[in-house]
């Protein structure tokens, strides 16, 4: 194991004793294999077996392991970023804890005046400014006045050390002058008041210059040198304030922008997707789907395969919102391309798809996809699968599954596949369900199951037409799951019922 974390290379070993590297951790382990962990050329740990049989991993153990391994370190990357994560609150939450008055107000003009209301608690003052500075223009600029309690705007700005609000800030130091006019720095404005003494005093958040807070009085020497201490010691928390209400407008912001974003990337999305079942001579169409957020990552589809014929296409990609969507529409968009160019039979057509989706060399995504393709003259349907839940037929009173399976496309290169020809009768059923469906959980964390899923649809299927059945099973599991806050997964359901 210290081997392959040095190396970053996998390691398999036929007869441990014959190795000097091992060291003994278990009785009667023959032969061990050991994948490293890897995030971005970086081993973060090593995933290890072992076996009591001599020779026993194989090359396809070790491909199959090094898949696992790459889903394995992308959690614990994630686990140890929201340990980070909850450090931080941790740690903010006691800085809001000693600041709570100032800290916890986020709309930067509420807290201005929240801090014109403190600071006239412990000092007198006339006049009350804050400038903060601009990076990019490399200006002070006025952000907010008070004169005598009254609201005051001015526009402009001051470059350091112009003034004596350039001045503090250029020397990072507070300034107390008690007589303005002895002091050749002092840059007189017209706030319709004399000032005669000033007291300034920089904003400054982790050596970061943020602004400056300025104090003027109608009276000499008005500021003394407890108030000047009061002031700094003031002046850290008002600057953490001003950078947790900035990065609040910055998160505001993004989160406007990504939720338009979201937004339309959503409508794209439904836009790429059927909003309506095609019409097919003996065969009658209907689906729900329903995304887990913003966007989902299940796909289906309904392709012309041709004369009196129509693939369907239904997916699962591993994972969810824009990542999984993403994936999704990419498999979406080159099965339909499959489909124009080179119509085959389903259990060649996933072969295909998983060739072109493994060419981008996306690490760790997948999708599950079952294609199958319906003939109306001879009412048959041909099912090919790629990992996705077996297909249900329902005939008569009795529901059962369609043992059709195979591996997900874009894992393993030359993936072959098998496919299952069933010649349906009127009124025969068949039902893709995604396994948003069958793995819903209740307040208890427990799974509705296939077993509740074949009950729920043998009482939906009597009587009732396509469209009701994709409706009962997406009521199903939302009452299964009422009492839980949220369905943790895509859901789509596609349903099929061949007709006279």
């Amino acid at each position: 194991m210290g081997t392959v974390a040095k190396t970053g290379q996998p390691l398999r070993v036929g007869e441990v004793k014959t190795d000097s590297r091992y060291i003994k951790a278990a009785e009667d382990v023959c032969s061990e294999m050991a994948i490293p962990l890897t995030i971005k050329n970086r081993t973060i740990g090593v995933l290890d077996v072992g076996s009591r049989q001599c020779h026993y991993f194989t090359e396809s153990h070790q491909r199959l392991l090094t898949l696992l391994a790459g889903r394995l370190a992308n959690t614990i990357e994630n686990a140890r970023l929201y340990e980070n994560l909850r450090e931080q609150a941790r740690t903010l939450s006691l800085l809001q804890e000693v600041s709570r008055k100032l800290s916890s107000i986020l709309d930067r003009e509420e807290l201005l005046a929240r801090v014109a209301e403190l600071v006239k608690r412990l000092i007198d003052y006339q006049l009350f400014s804050v400038m903060l500075w601009n990076e990019e223009s490399q200006l002070l600029e006025h952000t907010f006045t008070l004169r005598h309690d009254e609201r005051v705007h001015q526009e402009g700005g001051i470059p350091l050390g112009h003034g004596i609000c350039g001045a503090a800030a250029a020397l990072r130091q507070p300034l107390r002058i008690p007589n303005v006019d002895l002091d050749p720095r002092y840059v007189r404005c017209s706030y319709e008041i004399e000032v005669r003494s000033e007291l300034v005093v920089p904003l400054v958040f982790k050596d970061r210059l943020v602004g400056v807070l300025d104090l003027e009085s109608t009276e000499y020497n008005a500021f003394t040198e407890q108030h000047e201490q009061m002031l700094s010691t003031l002046a850290s928390n008002i600057a953490i304030a001003l950078e947790n209400a900035r990065l609040y407008e910055a998160v505001r912001r993004d989160e406007q922008r990504l939720e338009r974003d979201l937004a339309t990337a959503r409508e794209i999305q439904k836009g790429l997707l059927p909003d309506a079942p095609p019409r097919v001579p003996g065969l009658d169409i209907a689906f729900a789907y329903e995304p887990a957020r913003q966007l989902g990552g299940d796909i289906y589809d309904f392709l012309p395969y041709g004369e009196g014929r129509i693939a369907i296409v239904v997916g699962d990609v591993a994972g969810k919102a824009t990542p999984a969507a993403l994936y999704g529409s990419l498999a979406v968009g080159i099965v339909r391309g499959h489909v124009v160019q080179h119509p085959c039979e389903p259990a060649e057509m996933l072969e295909q798809v998983n060739e072109h989706l493994r060419q981008p060399r996306i690490d760790n995504r997948y999708i599950a996809l079952v294609f199958a393709v319906y003939d109306s003259p001879s009412r048959t349907l041909t099912v090919a699968n790629a990992g996705f839940p077996y297909p249900w037929l329902v005939r008569g009173d009795k529901a059962e599954r369609i043992p059709v399976a195979g591996v997900p496309l874009g894992l393993l290169p030359e993936s072959r596949y098998e496919q299952e020809k069933i010649v349906l009768q009127p009124g025969d059923v068949v039902i893709f369900c995604s396994d948003g469906i069958h793995e819903a959980m209740d307040r208890e964390q427990q799974q509705l199951g296939l077993g509740r899923l074949e009950e729920i649809i043998a009482g939906l299927v009597q009587g009732s037409s396509p469209r009701a059945i994709a409706d009962g099973l997406m009521r199903a599991t939302d009452r299964y799951a009422a009492r839980n806050s949220k369905l943790a997964d895509d859901r789509t359901v596609v349903v099929l019922q061949v007709t006279e």
